[in-house]
């Protein structure tokens, strides 16, 4: 058969530990080849796993150039480099087969219509598909044994950390000291947009600017706490184990801190779908974003008045519940709010004496809960594979489900850690911390609330009790008396306008 086109493929695997030498080195040889032989060739060139089919995007480009009949032959430096899977080198061999393409290396050439060709290409198929299933065995018993004894495996360490010589996470400074600022900010109740504004001059671990991303990504990293969270996963994807070291390396942050954190942010999201709670515009009342309807659940809004320069009002909800002034909302609020703070006061008491009542079996209900969601998500990634290796969806489908699946994955992993040793530390100082952190948060609010009212006060109430309420239910309420008259008989005579609120606390 005469030969004039062919495609060189040419790949490395990171998973291995190959260095782009070994890819230029085999790039030197291969071409060399096609030179002494006389072929014109198209290099086809990508660094990935030989275990990540659907991945590999300069081989899938390749079956597709050899279905149009675009090449002669394929060149590759030796068999596994097109594929260690047997499955994959079978479906890529039928591509080859029907369309007449030779394979060519070094050592030899194949025809794979050609029955002893076929077979020795086969043999060698599954030489390297033994060749993986040891390499990806042993390369991942050493990632686990490392991850327990809390080195860092999963590339670049996040900000505020380098990895040092024994491939633990050890602190830098320089990038700590903002890892710091951003907690910082979040746990006094600044939202996300808020702390990214502030950090303008700064960059990322990239050299970037700050996004919201990566600044909820950030506060949502556990590593800052010292420990590590690695998640196993099958060849489908699914999550198998979840491996947890403790004390890994030395903590930027607290975990009293990055639960505190994990609290705040909760508390300006709303809804499944964690619609943002933000502020926008100015605030015109300390209770802004926090006050919803009685009636449909409704988020109501303050407004000022058309004719007085200095009178708030909230604003009527959709479904007809009406509001009311400012004023008379807020003194029902600090009635309200003095009696919570009493409650808590409570609280904290009763729980020192039981701590463990009934708390356990509500957290170990949750974890129960978790893990069947976790089920379920693993269920829906491994029908997405299917769907994409079966042509259903294509590539950037796929891709899309699986970065979805795999990032609510991680959050019910952390979730599942954090319930998990809720569990284990609840003891007389934890709650003793948990209720503390709430008391300290109403005494800063009265003092940012007696000082004389200004903008930068109004805020920073606002900001408070978004780390202390969950929401407040209002609901408007008309009393009327009757009053009996021996000249007029009845009459009714309206006594005034009354709202009731009932505080939903965190």
């Amino acid at each position: 058969m005469l030969i004039k086109t062919v495609a060189i493929y040419n790949r490395i695997s990171r998973d291995n530990g190959e260095s782009d030498d070994v890819l230029l080195n085999h790039r030197t040889i291969i071409k060399r080849l096609c030179e002494e032989k006389g072929y014109q060739y198209q290099l086809y060139e990508e660094v990935e796993s030989g275990g990540k089919f659907e991945e590999r995007t300069q081989l899938l480009q390749l079956l597709k150039d050899i279905d149009k009949g675009l090449y002669d032959g394929l060149v590759v430096v030796e068999l596994s480099r097109i594929a260690r899977d047997n499955l994959y080198s079978q479906m890529i061999a039928k591509v080859l087969e029907e369309n007449g393409v030779l394979i060519i290396t070094p050592s030899r050439t194949y025809n794979l219509s050609d029955e002893s060709d076929r077979l020795m290409y086969d043999m060698e198929s599954m030489i390297s598909s033994k060749e993986l299933r040891t390499i990806t065995r042993r390369m991942r018993v050493g990632k686990l044994e490392g991850v327990r004894r809390g080195e860092w495996i999963q590339g670049v360490p996040p900000l505020g950390y380098s990895k040092g010589d024994n491939k633990k996470l050890v602190i830098v400074e320089s990038e700590a000291s903002l890892v710091r600022m951003i907690f910082n900010y979040a746990e006094n109740g600044y939202g996300i947009q808020s702390i990214v504004k502030k950090l303008e001059g700064y960059k990322t671990k990239a050299g970037k600017s700050f996004t919201d991303t990566a600044v909820y990504t950030i506060l949502n990293n556990k590593t800052y706490t010292g420990s590590i969270i690695y998640n196993v996963k099958d060849k489908k994807g699914n999550i198998t184990e979840t491996i947890l070291t403790k004390n890994a390396h030395e903590p930027i942050i607290t975990r009293e801190q990055f639960k505190s954190v994990q609290q705040a942010i909760k508390g300006r999201m709303s809804g499944n779908l964690e619609t943002r709670n933000r502020s926008r515009g100015k605030i015109l009342s300390i209770l802004k974003d926090l006050v919803y309807c009685n009636e449909c659940g409704l988020k109501m809004g303050f407004r000022k008045d058309s004719k007085q320069k200095n009178a708030i009002y909230l604003k009527a909800c959709k479904c007809g519940n009406r509001g009311v002034v400012e004023n008379l909302v807020l003194d029902s609020f600090m009635n309200e709010f003095y009696f919570l703070q009493g409650l808590l006061q409570r609280e904290w008491k009763e729980a020192l004496k039981s701590p463990q009542s009934v708390s356990k079996d509500t957290l170990l209900h949750q974890v129960k809960e978790l893990k069947k969601t976790q089920d379920k998500l693993n269920t829906r990634l491994s029908r997405a594979k299917d769907a994409y290796l079966d042509g259903v969806f294509n590539k950037e489908e796929y891709l899309k489900t699986k970065n979805d699946v795999e990032s609510e994955l991680k959050k019910i992993s952390v979730s599942i850690d954090d319930l998990l040793q809720d569990i284990e530390t609840m003891d007389k100082d934890s709650i003793t911390s948990q209720y503390k952190s709430k008391i300290e948060k109403i005494n800063r609010f009265h003092e940012a609330y007696n000082k004389e009212a200004s903008q930068q006060d109004f805020d920073e109430c606002n900001r408070i009790l978004k780390l202390i309420i969950n929401k407040i239910h209002y609901a408007r309420v008309d009393e009327k008396v009757t009053i009996t008259s021996p000249l007029e008989g009845y009459m009714d005579v309206e006594q005034g306008d009354f709202v009731e609120l009932s505080i939903e606390s965190k």
